[in-house]
């Protein structure tokens, strides 16, 4: 699905002056924002040059969204919540008898869609490279059998990859479609846009890959030695026996099967329009679509970590970070709109969220990846500043 022509409505032209800046200022590559207001789009622009193929940025462009991809499962829980097929005080063992082993028999859905299950990351001594840890008999069998690092319920770690590995097993239990099954029909196909977790192999010259300005936070940091025993050292030990996640993008044979593997916690594949949109619908009608009632926004959205202890984890996720039913809380390195916003940030940049308070939805992505600061990345930041104004 293609949009043929750039478009900022009345009022939001500093919008769009924002977004050229960021390209003057920021050193934007190739990037895209869209936003709706009260269930209308009023931006959408996108711009650049697609370096790694040499070519400008397509129409129709598409990109990997990392971990922006956990705000589209959460949306995923929040409508299979709604129909009654999950329950977030449910006992995961209800569906995956095989999970309650080693002490997790009472972890709820709740848990772990709030990353407070215990279970950042498998375990050691898989044997598995950092391209096969998302999903598979291997992986589950060991995530079902691994022991949590803390009492469940009782601290918050972000679990940057097993969030998608676990939620994808419990949904599969439960209703027998994966997640990116449900992205298609629950969500992609009724608001007609490109919204995929496991992109079919056609749209794949559509991509825009992402390139690393700085140091890629999921690889391990040499001239880091945490204290061993900690949380830090269990992550670095992690990365440093997995290797990367990320495939070798001269193999046209590794990038399509890494493009086409359904990671629920960063593998989503979309556009900034696509984003924007599915978090309007979350919010009210979009185009006679709603996708879940007020009161199900409400529950999903309600802080589920604030009273927990937060185990900072360096590189992708800052101590501030808060959690409802998957998707990510405003925070000061994720202030949105206002207190009330939700979404999820993705590495390098990506951000998509919504806030009811002025109901307004937004949807970034990038190709230029940075570290994101403790106050947030200073392009979305910048577009956000500029969506406030115009809703001054």
């Amino acid at each position: 699905m293609s949009q043929a022509e750039p478009f900022v409505a009345e009022g939001f032209g500093v919008v769009a002056d924002a977004f050229r800046r960021n390209f003057t200022e920021c050193g934007e590559d190739a990037a895209a924002v869209a936003v709706f207001h009260r269930g209308t789009k009023v931006v959408d622009l996108w711009a650049g040059t697609d370096v790694v193929n040499d070519r400008p940025m397509p129409d129709d462009a598409l990109m990997m969204v990392a971990s922006c991809t956990k705000g589209i499962t959460a949306t995923v829980l929040a409508m299979l919540v709604e129909r009654g097929d999950l329950d977030p005080d449910e006992r995961v063992a209800t569906w995956w008898p095989e999970f309650a082993a080693a002490g997790k028999d009472e972890v709820t859905l709740g848990m772990v869609a709030s990353h407070t299950a215990g279970l950042p990351y498998p375990p050691l001594g898989t044997g598995l490279s950092g391209l096969d840890l998302h999903r598979g008999p291997a992986v589950t069998a060991a995530l079902a059998g691994a022991a949590p690092l803390w009492e469940p319920g009782t601290a918050m770690a972000y679990h940057p990859v097993t969030f998608g590995t676990l939620l994808d097993e419990i949904v599969r239990r439960a209703t027998g479609r994966s997640i990116g099954q449900h992205v298609r029909t629950l969500v992609a196909e009724p608001l007609g846009v490109d919204l995929w977790i496991g992109l079919p192999e056609k749209e794949i010259p559509r991509v825009v890959p992402g390139v690393w300005e700085a140091v890629d936070p999921m690889q391990p940091v040499d001239d880091e030695q945490p204290e061993p025993g900690t949380y830090a050292a269990l992550r670095q030990d992690f990365l440093r026996e997995n290797g990367p996640m990320d495939p070798d993008f001269a193999d046209g044979e590794q990038v399509r099967a890494f493009y086409a593997a359904e990671r629920p916690a960063v593998g989503g594949i979309t556009d900034a329009r696509a984003l924007a949109t599915m978090y309007a619908a979350l919010l009210g009608p979009v185009g006679g679509v709603r996708l879940i009632e007020q009161s199900t926004l409400d529950e999903v959205t309600r802080p589920r970590t604030d009273d927990v202890t937060t185990l900072i984890e360096s590189g992708t996720a800052g101590p501030d970070i808060r959690f409802g039913l998957g998707y990510q809380l405003a925070s000061p390195s994720m202030p949105g709109f206002g207190p009330r916003s939700f979404g999820h940030t993705g590495a390098g940049g990506r951000l998509g969220i919504a806030d009811p308070d002025h109901d307004v939805s937004f949807g970034y992505i990038c190709s230029r990846m940075k570290n994101i600061g403790a106050g947030g990345d200073p392009r979305w930041r910048n577009l956000i500043d500029a969506v406030k104004a115009s809703l001054a």
